[in-house]
């Protein structure tokens, strides 16, 4: 009977194990889960703002651009042709017809 007895035991021991076991399995695959969808977010974010930082970098590129060019002859030229009208001598300005009428 004795022998019963320990047998029983060792037999309920090897069960409590086993579901300790599995139940800890279950814990690790539900929080892998939970990790990886969390970092496919995370990858999704990082790509996000990597894209934000390159257009950054070239609207910097531009203005950088932009202010070299503002500092050249050509630029002052453009800017007293687009603002007084002025020309250079060899340069031709055709004025559009007004329609008549009225």
């Amino acid at each position: 009977m004795a022998k019963r007895q320990v047998k029983t035991k060792s037999r309920l021991g090897l069960i409590c194990v086993m579901f300790v076991v599995l139940l800890i399995c279950g814990f690790i695959y539900f929080k892998t889960m939970e990790l990886k969808n969390e970092l496919m977010v995370l990858n999704s974010t990082l790509d996000s703002i990597q894209e934000d930082i390159s257009l950054a970098r070239k609207k910097q590129e531009d203005l950088k651009n932009e202010e070299k060019y503002r500092q050249t002859d050509d630029y002052k030229k453009d800017e007293a042709k687009d603002i007084y009208g002025l020309r250079d001598p060899d340069e031709t300005i055709f004025l559009p017809n007004e329609p008549e009428g009225n």
